[in-house]
């Protein structure tokens, strides 16, 4: 009796004991949970398992989960480190876990929430961040403040959901909005953090404004201001409803002389509504009513971003993905882990980066060429720009570039599923 009384006694303390790791594991998740590669942090966590009694394995689930589009999972476990374990982590790690917070809700249309989190974050821990972040969060909440306490947007999705699409002059993917009976080709922008529509036509069509004025970023680092609203229309047979919209003067939106202007954006909450969608041949959007399953995991969220796990140069390299760009460029970060082979190497040249409110001139560097793979496709990009300062701001410092159309219009469909966080790219185009 006594035996088995030991017996038992020796299996429960196992039983209950923190999940044990090694060193060299404990470093490495640390180290890709610091750089933001989630893409290895997620292969690493998937063979350890996670305990509540571990608050540095609750972290990176929280994180994982959060990046890989499961919030109420990654919601669960910041509440359980923010009740038991705030004390455990220093500033900087809490500072990420209300910005995890505050990202779980923006996914879930949880505005007051995402408001009350960046809030937080620049009233608490502006000490951990730097200034351009501080500027980010202080936009966000401009923006979440006017929206918090509107009705949630609404998708209807009959079961052959589709609506046309094609490419504009300057090659960015355009789909066709019907708002009351007409029919405008707006932007379909996966790096639009909310969707967007020219002043003139915010005022045609009726959408309604609320809240104050709000910023926000653009493409080339500039601050733009504008109004919120909520705006109803159509794509195809899609019907979207009470969907928030930055309505920015039609001037932040015409560029070369009026010879090219933008109407509107399709923004990524509208995407993630679909939970999957594909665009074939450049020409027809669809989303089917039930998301299929697939085998990995190679599309991820930061915050209001959508990042792709590309493969070059026989490395795992997180990009931003941004159907709005017309080319593939590369960032500050690769600049630095490659700086050998680019400095004194590739020619040097003045560049501008343009978007909503303007352009910035900058120099960067011409990488002949780079071939890098994404899901099960591969191609060889080339003449790169290299960027050895940033005009994004803070968040690009966590990846190797973004990921453009140059890329895209080589294959003939794009599917993106946020159910099972993939991204492919399917039939390589012929000449």
């Amino acid at each position: 009796m006594k035996y088995v009384l030991n017996c038992l006694i020796a299996l429960l303390i196992f039983t209950y004991c923190p999940a044990q790791i090694s060193k060299w594991q404990s470093e490495q998740l640390f180290k890709f949970y610091r750089k933001k590669n989630f893409f290895k942090l997620d292969k690493l966590m998937s063979g350890i398992k996670v305990r509540e009694d571990d608050p540095e394995l609750l972290l990176y689930k929280a994180t994982i989960d959060n990046d890989f589009n499961k919030p109420d999972e990654s919601n669960r476990s910041i509440s359980i480190i923010l009740k038991k374990y705030s004390r455990h982590f220093n500033n900087a790690i809490m500072k990420e876990l209300f910005f995890m917070r505050s990202s779980n809700a923006y996914r879930l249309q949880d505005y007051k929430t995402a408001y009350l989190d960046d809030s937080i974050i620049v009233a608490r821990y502006r000490h951990v961040c730097d200034s351009s972040e501080i500027e980010t969060r202080e936009d966000d909440i401009t923006i979440f403040r006017s929206i918090m306490n509107t009705p949630k947007m609404e998708v209807s999705l009959p079961a052959d959901a589709r609506a046309s699409f094609k490419r504009d002059i300057a090659g960015l993917f355009n789909v066709s909005v019907t708002l009351e009976k007409d029919t405008l080709d707006f932007v379909f922008d996966t790096g639009a953090n909310f969707s967007v529509i020219m002043e003139s036509l915010a005022n045609k069509y009726g959408v309604k404004i609320v809240g104050g004025m709000a910023r926000t970023g653009t493409s080339a680092g500039l601050k733009v201001e504008g109004r919120m609203g909520l705006m109803n229309f159509k794509m195809g047979n899609i019907e979207v409803k009470n969907a928030a919209v930055i309505v920015l003067a039609d001037s932040l939106l015409t560029f070369s002389n009026g010879a090219y202007r933008i109407m509107g954006i399709v923004g990524f909450p509208v995407m993630y509504a679909f939970k999957e969608f594909s665009i074939k041949d450049d020409v027809c959007l669809t989303v089917p009513q039930k998301p299929e399953a697939a085998s990995e995991r190679n599309l991820a969220l930061y915050g209001q971003y959508l990042v792709v796990r590309v493969i070059a140069k026989s490395d795992t390299l997180p990009f931003l993905f941004d159907s709005g760009n017309t080319t593939t460029e590369l960032s500050s970060l690769f600049f630095n882990n490659y700086r050998s082979e680019i400095e004194g190497k590739c020619a040097k040249v003045k560049t501008s980066t343009g978007g909503a409110g303007g352009a910035v001139e900058s120099e960067a560097y011409v990488l002949d060429s780079l071939d890098i793979s994404a899901g099960i496709s591969r191609f060889t990009l080339r003449s790169m720009m290299v960027h050895p300062m940033d005009q994004m701001g803070y968040d690009m410092k966590f990846f190797y570039g973004n990921f453009g159309q140059d890329y895209i219009n080589k294959y003939s469909e794009m599917k993106i599923n946020f159910t099972s966080m993939n991204i492919s790219f399917l039939e390589l185009k012929k000449k």
